[in-house]
């Protein structure tokens, strides 16, 4: 009895070290770890005509109608509750960022529109890889290991400093 299952679980890693590929080539064929983030799905949200490509003036536009879905009180500014309450409608809930205090950046607890359009332009500008003014979704994705590493390019100004992104 011992040996058919010791047998069972040596047939069964055997099976599970071929399907995963057993070295470091190229055509290793394991899956690429990649994410998505909230606020890439933000920028996709913002391709109005459905060309697969965010452009600056969709991102204008996407930046002014998020702002004035977050602004529940229309006095021209975010108070935490409402961009809690937008976060968790547009981004899926706080905890997958863009974080409150990203926008927030004089930490005064008011998100004022050009501070909520500052960074949104500013994450765009991370995902522009090619700086051709528009998001491919191709360059919405990063690699796992590339998570948490923006892809700003070194002399790069931002408004933003040099935080990873979320």
């Amino acid at each position: 009895m011992k040996i058919k299952i010791v047998a069972g679980v040596l047939g069964a890693l055997a099976l599970t070290a071929c399907a995963s590929g057993s070295g470091r080539g190229t055509d290793t064929h394991e899956p690429i770890r990649a994410l998505l983030s909230a606020d890439a799905l933000l920028f996709v949200s913002f391709d109005a005509d459905g060309d697969l490509s965010t452009t600056t003036a969709e991102m204008e536009a996407g930046t002014a109608r998020e702002f004035s879905r977050a602004d529940a009180n229309s006095d021209g500014q975010l108070q935490p509750i409402e961009f809690q309450n937008w976060a968790n409608a547009v981004l899926g809930g706080g905890q997958l960022g863009p974080y409150r205090l990203d926008f927030d950046r004089n930490v005064d607890n008011v998100i004022t529109r050009e501070e909520f359009e500052t960074e949104i332009r500013g994450r765009m500008r991370d995902y522009d890889e090619d700086e051709s003014g528009d998001i491919r979704r191709s360059e919405l994705i990063r690699l796992v290991g590339q998570a948490r590493t923006p892809s700003r390019r070194p002399n790069s100004p931002s408004p933003m400093g040099d935080r990873p992104f979320n």
